[in-house]
């Protein structure tokens, strides 16, 4: 509904009409447009995106304060940025990008024929994560719990020494694909303050 108001007969308004305009100020001067409907289109592309943004999200709420973990990320993250962002935009742009478009199916396809796939279901149950998942996405699978710590895993590996010390113990100086459920029990001590 617009509000109009006239003190001395300097006549302004704001807020909507009738879902045809819009009235504000702007810079001091008084403003009308036309009213324009958000749009959400709702498209597998975009499903894809909130999904790994909102997954990978979900799986850096696990990193306390005071961890090893968090320590190293926020060392490499560096002072222009949270870790969260760097996090989340590092293992968007080199892990679920394929070309120009994001690729979640070909990660969750490397994740679930890891040979430790169980330890890192029961790992992420323990820490509280669940699964992730957005109804119209184009990728086929949901982002599991598992996948979340596994991406976790993915990040320390990856970022290793990327600023001096960095990620530089165990589990993170062996490759992924070898690690087994000790590794990943490493991981959910790193992760957690001690």
């Amino acid at each position: 509904m617009a509000k109009v108001t006239g003190p001395l007969f300097s006549l302004t308004a704001s807020g909507k009409l009738a879902n045809a305009m819009v009235h504000f100020g702007w810079k001091g001067l008084n403003v009308v447009r036309e009213w324009l409907k958000p749009s959400n289109p709702k498209s597998a592309d975009q499903g894809n995106v909130r999904m790994i943004l909102g997954g990978l999200g979900r799986a850096t709420r696990v990193i306390e304060t005071g961890s090893a973990y968090k320590t190293d990320a926020i060392a490499v993250a560096g002072p222009q940025q949270t870790f969260v962002s760097a996090l989340v935009g590092w293992l968007v742009t080199n892990v679920f990008k394929s070309g120009a478009t994001l690729d979640f199916d070909t990660e969750y396809t490397e994740y679930d024929g890891h040979d430790a796939k169980a330890a890192f279901v029961s790992s992420a149950a323990t820490l509280g994560l669940v699964d992730f998942d957005i109804a119209y996405k184009g990728a086929t699978n949901t982002f599991v719990a598992g996948m979340q710590l596994y991406e976790l895993a993915k990040y320390g590996i990856s970022r290793r020494n990327a600023v001096e010390g960095a990620f530089d113990r165990s589990p993170f100086d062996t490759a992924l694909a070898d690690w087994a459920a000790d590794e990943i029990a490493e991981l959910v001590a790193d992760i957690q303050a001690v």
